[in-house]
């Protein structure tokens, strides 16, 4: 049974992290898949309340509170006074008895503008209209449906959809679908998703935001490079000003993601530290947390295409992961350098060039600030060369023939002799042990040494 419930995990898994981190969380998803179910279950099995608003049934004025005629007792004239609205008063009430409560926000995505608006300063300020505040203890979940599965008038504006971590919630596969639905009621409470609690120690702390900082600015340079002989009308989405953000919640898109702004990348600071607190692995929990992350982070417009959003996310998922497996592979009793030891390998080369897997690595290297780790990454990347480079002669003359009668060899050939080249000199550089993977590397190089200059001369002729 273990593993079936997708859905029940990963909204478990997002209410979790809510109430750990307080950032609110957004459920998106085809209707009928037990959001508010599972919601509502969470909800009794861990002792809160719940209150539901249900946006296309509720006014302004039923969210934020109602403005009634009072008359002051003294003076005998009048004015208006909030009155406020019923659920906030259950809360209240619930509150005085030591009950903690969700505020379920239900039907996002079919509220008026106006209602979007009162639930704004709700999910955002924590406030209703006379300034009143929820509890610390209460938790904002909130519920919409793709675009594509209501009338085509309703919308999302996107500063509602920036004050949420957006969980997408869907299924690869029929099978898995009718696998999770079809069980047994009985069976619906089994295997759920057990959280433990970790002290968050200083250095991780210190580390998330160096790290953080270091992988954006590694997905900023790297889109640019990569979209720098496209319109430039496509890169300027990725400033930080965000100029275009208004078509997040399209009917073309399968999933809603939030744009990059200084809310959503504290919010991913505090969600990551929730995910330490709560003890996550990325081997055990890897799809819920980046569903997590992408929600926060996934470029929430639709003006990119779809080959490079995919080249975004998969940057983002490789630079993240390598983030988080540090975190939380450091002993927490530890006070030295992250022992090697202890990272697994998280990049997987196989199928690719050996221009390609070098890519993959630097980009994947330079998002540390760890330098001085031992990276396995490494030692699989100098296997993965050797593999496709033997250093006998043989394996040299071989490889002569055919770039002597393929031009496309020709050219693959000293493309991946440069990225070599390079490869070598950042380990160099960070004065990399003479004895590791950088030995393999150099026996490399000086194996197809005399080659590397016959295919210079054979490139030369191609020019002319």
């Amino acid at each position: 049974m273990a593993g079936i419930n997708k859905i029940r995990d990963r909204i478990e898994i997002a209410i979790e992290i809510t109430r750990d981190s307080k950032v609110p969380a957004l459920l998106m998803a085809n209707p009928g898949l037990a959001k508010s179910t599972v919601v509502y279950n969470w909800a009794r099995r861990n002792g809160y309340h719940i209150e539901t608003l249900i946006g296309s049934r509720f006014s302004q004025e039923e969210i934020l509170g109602f403005q009634v005629r009072a008359e002051d007792r003294e003076t005998g004239e009048h004015y208006l006074e909030l009155l406020a609205p019923h659920w906030y008063r259950n809360i209240l009430d619930q509150e005085t008895r030591k009950v903690p409560s969700v505020l379920f926000l239900d039907e996002l995505s079919t509220a008026q503008e106006n209602v979007q608006g009162a639930l704004l300063q709700l999910v955002f300020e924590r406030k209703i209209g006379n300034g009143r505040t929820l509890p610390e203890s209460t938790l904002v979940i909130a519920a919409a449906n793709y675009k594509q599965n209501i009338p085509f008038q309703f919308n999302i504006m996107a500063p509602i959809l920036n004050r949420f971590c957006i969980i997408n919630l869907s299924y690869e596969s029929n099978d898995s679908f009718l696998d999770e639905f079809l069980q047994d009621e009985a069976d619906l409470s089994k295997d759920l998703v057990v959280f433990t609690e970790k002290e968050i120690t200083p250095w991780q702390k210190n580390y998330l935001r160096d790290g953080l900082k270091m992988m954006f600015r590694t997905l900023f340079r790297s889109f640019e490079e990569d979209n720098r002989d496209i319109d430039k009308d496509l890169v300027y989405t990725m400033d930080i000003n965000n100029q275009v953000y208004n078509t997040m919640y399209d009917d073309d898109s399968r999933y809603v993601y939030n744009f990059i702004s200084g809310r959503t990348l504290w919010y991913l600071y505090q969600i990551t530290l929730s995910f330490l607190r709560k003890g996550l692995t990325t081997t055990e929990h890897g799809a819920s947390i980046l569903n997590m992350v992408f929600g926060l982070i996934g470029l929430g417009t639709n003006t990119f295409t779809e080959k490079q959003r995919k080249a975004y996310m998969k940057s983002a998922e490789t630079l993240y992961r390598r983030l988080y497996d540090i975190l939380s592979s450091r002993n927490e009793a530890d006070t030295g350098p992250v022992s090697g030891e202890a990272l697994s390998a998280s990049l997987d080369f196989r199928g690719k060039s050996a221009a390609d897997a070098v890519n993959e690595w630097v980009l994947f290297h330079e998002s540390s600030v760890l330098r001085d780790i031992n990276d396995p990454n490494l030692d699989a990347l100098a296997a993965h060369i050797g593999a496709s480079y033997g250093v006998n002669a043989e394996d040299t003359e071989r490889l002569r023939q055919r770039i002597t009668h393929n031009k496309a060899d020709l050219y693959t050939f000293s493309n991946e002799m440069q990225r070599l080249d390079y490869l070598i000199g950042i380990l160099e550089e960070e004065k990399a042990d003479e004895n590791g993977p950088l030995k393999l590397l150099r026996s490399i190089r000086d194996a197809y040494s005399a080659l590397r200059d016959e295919a210079t001369q054979l490139m030369m002729k191609s020019a002319f």
